[in-house]
């Protein structure tokens, strides 16, 4: 009874935000708004890659209602709450595993944080503790989608720390024939993991492939040299064969 109030709480207050939200409209201040703005289905298909706990699943629902999820977590111990998310909504599914350029198995470097968890080992400026090394299955977007016979993924949301490359490269196929619209990710320009892409790198990849940037997002600032420098932000892309013709 209670975990039912609790969740009817959390939606009461995400359509409270919702509908103030909808009172702003101007691009890179909410980022479900402006995939909004963008989407062209009324049912569109949307990936959550690095699901974590599932905190994206009840933002895509709020503002995309008769949309369908997949929610991707490779930790097995975190996935249990991604699960449990996917459960209070419709057409919501997890996938305990994770996403990459290939197919196979990696290990994933769990962190006391669980998102801060990556495939990627801690650099210098990150933080919390690994508490183990996991090995987890990874698969491919291209192969993911054959499987489920997916032939369109509205957005691709992806918070891999640092995979997000990766995850693109696995989903050539889809963008080579474009299939998918809308990119919503984090990008890092601090040390918080060693080998960490460019965002030039990730830029010049997406851009090869029609994307075109649209907006970053609030960015996150850690000091170096004595100076706040930039750290993370969100950003968004958008396939130049998905714009809606202006009306």
């Amino acid at each position: 009874m209670l975990d039912q109030l609790k969740r009817q709480t959390r939606r009461v207050a995400r359509k409270l935000l919702l509908g103030a939200l909808t009172m702003r409209s101007d691009v890179g201040f909410d980022p479900y708004g402006d995939m909004r703005n963008m989407v062209k289905r009324s049912k569109p298909i949307m990936f959550d890659v690095g699901a974590n706990v599932g905190q994206t699943i009840g933002h895509f629902h709020d503002y995309f209602p008769d949309c369908t999820t997949h929610s991707f977590e490779p930790s097995p111990t975190t996935f249990i709450q991604t699960q449990q998310r996917a459960a209070e909504v419709s057409n919501a599914y997890a996938w305990n595993c994770g996403l990459g350029s290939a197919p196979g198995k990696l290990t994933l470097n769990e962190n006391e944080h669980s998102d801060m968890s990556s495939f990627l080992p801690l650099g210098a400026k990150g933080w919390g503790n690994i508490k183990q090394e996991t090995v987890v299955d990874v698969r491919t977007i291209d192969e993911f989608c054959r499987e489920h016979n997916i032939d369109q993924i509205d957005v691709l949301k992806s918070d891999t720390q640092g995979f997000d490359l990766e995850v693109f490269k696995g989903a050539e196929g889809m963008m080579r024939q474009n299939k998918i619209g809308v990119l919503y990710f984090e990008v890092t320009f601090f040390e918080l993991y060693k080998n960490l892409p460019r965002f030039s790198e990730i830029y010049d990849y997406l851009t090869n492939h029609g994307f075109l940037l649209v907006t970053f997002y609030r960015f996150h600032y850690r000091p170096k040299f004595g100076k706040s420098m930039a750290a993370w932000t969100d950003v968004m892309f958008v396939h130049e064969s998905y714009i809606k013709p202006s009306a």
